[in-house]
């Protein structure tokens, strides 16, 4: 595998996957089908504190939003301003 490249992986139904998040780093996510469409959930952790965590998750009509949702999200749980609609890919 060539260096830099992009490992999805599913497993039992779900679809483990890493999003690179501008100015955070690489969020792990876990997408998987609920009645509403799929769910998108991952975990947020202060590297100065590992008691604290947050977990996040969305909930959107496909796939796609769902993943396109996860960058705007993590801007949104560490307080930055959130003024661009969600771009889905």
């Amino acid at each position: 595998m060539a260096k830099g490249a992009e490992v999805i992986r599913l497993e039992a139904g779900v679809v483990s996957d890493r999003i690179d998040v501008a100015d955070f780093g690489a969020v792990d996510v876990r997408f998987q089908r609920c009645p509403a469409g799929w769910q998108a959930s991952f975990e947020l952790r202060d590297p100065m504190t590992s008691d604290v965590a947050v977990v996040h998750r969305i909930v959107a009509s496909s796939y796609r939003e769902a993943r396109a949702c996860v960058p705007q999200a993590v801007a949104f749980l560490l307080g930055r301003p959130v003024d661009a609609p969600v771009q889905i890919l």
